[in-house]
């Protein structure tokens, strides 16, 4: 894997940090009694995943030993979540879980000195993991989640709820419509950029079966989706020997032209109606391919299901140069808020329940379906009927077992999304806006830069 590829500088995992209760050397919680505590859990789940959580916190509440009642407040998917979370962090008045939010907004939390970091509880002979249950985890997941950068300084700031990645669902169905007709001469999801060209050109002159028009590649505009394309012609956005952002290497470039070039040949559009409009679309049948999370599945197959469309799709990477087959991946975590000793215990042991107890993992990958980082529940859920019965989430696992993808995370800091909406721009201003790729680039990466260097001093002061 390219060294620059890592981004090391935020996301390296310590080695002489690897968790395990047999290295506590004094258990700080010894002591702390979470009996009878009631915790608030802040979270935007919807859909699924709802339910999901719906079962799992009333099993936790039925079956755990201490009495402990976890109390959810839901505030449904968008800017609810992070908007009180900003305005009870203003107020003091902050709950004792939240998140489904990356590591940069942790970070940010435990700069306003409201976050608790996690360490404690996995040292804990009492009160952290067995034997048994670290031997089941991948801390090689849960650890990127311990940004190195001094204040943070490898501290664990919050515990993964699962393993998701920006994957290209690919319309099996028209592809092979498009391979009977002699349009395309592959089997399969598009492998290379040419593959993936051709497709995506073929098929804007298909028509639906009620006479609409199809299209082809299906824009985002996101920096995940833009970042995709980038790392799988084995560029690169983020330079860890220069410690900076940098948009204009060589294949970083030649991947923007090649976004430029199927927007100009009218092989690529933007939909309209926001930011999932593409997969909205890809549901209906309307273009072969659109890039989005894997764990969007249930919001592509229930309108497809209701349109009485029978598509055969999977979930895969983006196309890729020999060797550079990357995925970006997105691990979203929750956190828990400074309260009382016996309240941050009582948290701690809802999220550990939900790590490692084998009926609230099932249930959570089945309806959220994120990938899980518990192995023992990954070997369980291979071997499923869930399994069989959900291609497109089979389809991720396999690539992700494969062995030939890297799994890439974007640099994370406090002010990542800011960077995000400057690479969003950059989207913006190769395809619709028309600049040239190297200035638009350039001026980017300038700008990114700019962020990144009063992010370092803004640390260090």
């Amino acid at each position: 894997m390219h060294k620059r590829m890592l981004f090391v500088l935020m996301l390296l995992v310590l080695g002489v940090m690897a968790v395990s209760p047999l290295l506590a050397q004094e258990d700080v919680l010894a002591g702390v009694d979470p009996t009878g505590q009631a915790v608030t859990y802040w979270n935007e789940w919807a859909g699924t995943q709802e339910a999901a959580m719906d079962q799992i916190v009333a099993l936790f509440n039925e079956s755990n030993e201490y009495s402990i009642t976890v109390e959810q407040q839901k505030f449904g998917a968008g800017a609810a979540l992070p908007d009180a979370l900003s305005a009870a962090i203003t107020t003091g008045e902050v709950p004792n879980i939240a998140g489904n939010a990356f590591v940069s907004s942790a970070q940010g939390w435990y700069l306003d000195d409201v976050l608790t970091p996690l360490d404690a509880y996995l040292d804990s002979p009492e009160w952290g993991f067995t034997e048994e249950e670290t031997a089941q985890l991948d801390f090689a997941l849960v650890d990127t989640n311990r940004p190195a950068i001094a204040p943070f300084d490898g501290q664990l700031l919050a515990w993964p709820v699962g393993v998701s990645a920006n994957v290209m669902s690919v319309n099996l169905s028209m592809l092979n419509e498009l391979r009977a007709a002699g349009a395309i001469d592959f089997e399969g999801a598009p492998e290379t950029f040419e593959q993936f060209r051709a497709a995506a050109c073929a098929a804007n002159e298909l028509t639906t079966a009620n006479g609409g028009d199809v299209r082809g590649f299906a824009f985002r505009g996101s920096a995940d989706e833009l970042y995709s394309f980038v790392f799988s012609n084995d560029g690169y956005i983020f330079d860890e020997a220069a410690d900076a952002y940098n948009f204009t290497n060589e294949n970083a470039i030649a991947a923007l032209q090649f976004l430029q070039d199927l927007y100009n040949d009218d092989c690529a559009y933007f939909p309209e109606g926001g930011a999932f409009a593409n997969t909205g679309e890809f549901s209906l049948g309307l273009n072969p391919f659109a890039v989005g999370s894997s764990v969007g599945v249930p919001f592509i197959q229930q309108p497809m299901d209701d349109a009485g469309l029978e598509i055969e799709w999977i979930n895969t990477t983006v196309p890729y140069t020999e060797g550079a087959r990357s995925i970006v991946g997105f691990l979203r975590g929750v956190s828990i808020f400074t309260g009382t000793p016996e309240q941050n215990l009582a948290s701690w042991l809802f999220i550990k329940f939900w790590a490692t107890n084998p009926e609230a993992q099932q249930i959570w990958t089945e309806g959220a379906q994120y990938q899980p980082y518990n192995t023992t529940t990954r070997e369980t859920v291979a071997a499923s009927e869930f399994y069989t019965a959900n291609p497109q989430y089979a389809s991720f696992a396999d690539v992700l077992s494969g062995g030939d993808v890297r799994l890439i995370n974007s640099p994370a800091h406090p002010r990542a999304n800011e960077i995000s909406a400057i690479t969003a721009e950059l989207y913006t201003n190769i395809t619709i806006n028309g600049m040239d790729v190297a200035e638009a680039a350039a001026d980017a990466e300038l700008r990114a830069n700019e962020i990144y260097q009063e992010v370092l001093a803004d640390l260090a002061g």
